[in-house]
């Protein structure tokens, strides 16, 4: 996460942390995309939620920023008793395999990741989505393993291009040696992967091995692969070891991807645009909906309230990372039209006589320490050789834009394929989609390429809590 200071009217990157005096394209872009600042009154949202029955009304929250604080509000909405959303359109199936390979996702420590000597990029692109990491290993030893020739593969030693969503069997012939697995992968040799995992090595694990159906298959088998050599990083890791003061208890709740509408009257919308960066999501047109955010984007439209957020650097907060170890504390830097989350969640607690909030002082002091604690690596999983049947024909793949995060900011809706160009169909299980496709010889020839956050969401599956991005696509015109 990239940290500023502000001097005049300008913010300017520090050298704190890892953002060693430049920002990443995101936010960068972050303070070029317009804010939608418009008058707002609390009174309707206090009657919408007075006049409804408390289980009737659907909390959904999306993740917006890395400031813990923006999480207050879960404790509003557990008072009121109202039905929370859970699942993950970002790890969560990839993770479900970790938690079932009885693990933990940790992040690995700067001064760790400085001195490996091989690092391996298995579907993660770094070099476009985490540029900070890229100072910190230019003296590594880098394997790429992905299905498209990313600027990461570019950029590293050795790249291994292997067919959308193979990962699994990449990973069981690493394991067993089987050289049947690694015929489905569609390369013939891994020799220097095999012996960077001997010499020791980092892998830096992305969402691109966990967006099949058996993600969380291909996460378990992969994290087989950790030992006191082989430590292994999923995103960088969970948060787990900062104290959370808003977890829960979720007394009602239903799936992300199986909302059942008919129980709900009212949508509540959090740091989220629903409407493009989920799966195939829909909100009937009889239902009432809030959105509490920052940009005018599809859901906000759609919006029948809508709170303005306060920016990021004109509230108070706790900044962590699942990438690298640093907490910062956030303290306001700029004046901004709106009301924080902890405002808005200290209003409503008084509108409806609730007890307990604390100041917001409190929370900041509580969750607050300088530096993560990163316990020992783990030793590895159980290898267990679940059976997979792997489909032919071409698959649809998306992955993050450099530019964006999800829908928010830049957006290309174009699709990419190796050999075709042109305006096509595309026909999944979930409905269809007219694109226009650009060629791309970066790409394997079994697969089609759009970037996540896009109309592609309208044709890609999920399963009751976890989407999960990945099909087989039917391309004609």
């Amino acid at each position: 996460m990239c940290i500023m200071k502000k001097e005049g009217n300008k913010f300017i990157p520090t050298n704190e942390g890892i953002t060693n005096n430049f920002l990443c394209p995101k936010l960068n872009n972050y303070f070029k995309y317009p804010k939608h600042n418009i008058e707002f009154n609390l009174d309707e949202v206090e009657k919408l939620l007075k006049f409804t029955k408390s289980n009737r009304i659907l909390f959904l929250k999306g993740s917006g920023n890395m400031g813990i604080m923006q999480n207050i509000t879960k404790l509003f909405f557990e008072k009121l008793g109202a039905t929370f959303a859970v699942g993950s359109s970002c790890d969560g199936l990839g993770e479900k395999g970790i938690i079932d390979s009885g693990l933990k996702s940790q992040i690995i420590t700067t001064d760790k990741i400085k001195k490996a000597k091989n690092i391996i990029f298995w579907g993660r692109n770094s070099y476009e989505t985490n540029t900070h990491l890229i100072l910190l290993i230019k003296n590594s030893k880098k394997v790429c393993i992905d299905v498209r020739k990313t600027k990461t593969a570019k950029n590293s030693n050795i790249f291994y291009q292997i067919n959308p969503n193979s990962d699994i069997f990449l990973a069981k012939y690493l394991i067993t040696k089987n050289k049947e697995y690694l015929k489905k992968t569609g390369i013939k040799e891994v020799d220097e992967l095999e012996k960077m995992l001997n010499e020791g090595a980092i892998i830096f694990l992305g969402l691109g091995v966990s967006k099949a159906k058996w993600g969380d298959k291909t996460t378990q088998t992969i994290f087989a692969l950790q030992n006191e050599k082989v430590n292994i990083a999923y995103l960088g890791g969970s948060m787990e070891d900062l104290y959370n003061p808003f977890d829960v208890s979720h007394k009602n709740k239903m799936p992300l991807f199986e909302i059942d509408w008919n129980k709900i009257d009212i949508v509540f919308i959090q740091a989220s645009n629903p409407l493009i960066s989920l799966p195939n999501f829909k909100i009937p047109e009889n239902k009432k909906v809030i959105v509490f955010g920052k940009f005018l984007d599809e859901t906000a439209k759609r919006a029948d309230v809508f709170i303005p957020t306060k920016d990021f650097y004109a509230k108070k907060d706790i900044k962590s990372s699942y990438f690298h170890e640093f907490v910062f504390k956030n303290e306001p830097v700029e004046e901004d039209f709106g009301i924080s989350e902890y405002e808005f969640t200290k209003e409503m607690f008084k509108r409806f006589n609730f007890s307990g909030l604390k100041s917001e002082d409190e929370y900041i002091n509580e969750i607050y320490k300088p530096k993560r604690e990163i316990n020992k690596i783990q030793k590895s999983a159980k290898f267990i050789d679940e059976k997979i049947e792997y489909p032919n024909g071409m698959w649809l793949v998306t992955a993050k834009n450099r530019n964006s995060l999800n829908s928010q900011f830049k957006r290309d809706n174009f699709a990419y394929a190796k050999n075709l160009e042109g305006k096509y169909i595309l026909e999944t299980k979930i409905g269809k989609l007219e694109v226009e496709i650009k060629k791309d010889e970066n790409l394997n020839e079994n697969m089609i390429f759009m970037y996540a956050g896009s109309e592609v969401n309208q044709i890609i599956s999920s399963d009751a809590k976890n989407a999960t991005y990945s099909e087989i696509v039917k391309v004609y015109r």
